[in-house]
């Protein structure tokens, strides 16, 4: 089902990267999976870049013609990565991505000290980007 608004560019940039980790057809038209984007701030696309570098290589290196990124998103101040057909090559890299994020302002892409509570809800921001959206109307 295609999605019915614009992804940011940030975002088609590294879904056009990586055809056959989104399920794009050929040319990157008519998104199958992940119609809807990245759930996660874009201090974490760096991040993400990176992990989907890697696991095309692993994709091809272990012939892993069913793996698919079905999800990407923050949750609880943390970076959760779900994929279908992947191996436990694929588990590790997740996994140190996942890490490299909780150290990593999800705004900012700066330094974090974590995981913090704001507004009821949770989230991986440093004090900078804390301290503004402390101050936003």
């Amino acid at each position: 089902m295609p999605h019915n608004f614009q992804l940011p560019p940030e975002q088609m940039d590294i879904l056009e990267r990586y055809p056959a980790l989104f399920g794009l057809a050929p040319g990157g038209k008519g998104l199958t999976l992940l119609g809807d984007g990245f759930a996660c701030g874009a201090g974490w696309y760096p991040i993400l870049d990176r992990l989907f570098a890697d696991l095309a290589v692993i994709r091809r290196e272990d012939v892993l013609t069913r793996l698919r990124v079905v999800q990407v998103k923050e949750k609880f101040g943390g970076l959760r990565v779900y994929v279908d057909g992947g191996n436990e090559r694929i588990q590790a890299r997740i996994a140190d991505a996942e890490t490299e994020a909780a150290a990593t302002c999800e705004h900012c892409g700066g330094p974090s000290p974590g995981r913090r509570s704001h507004d009821g809800w949770y989230g991986n921001i440093c004090d900078s980007c804390a301290q503004k959206r402390r101050s936003e109307p």
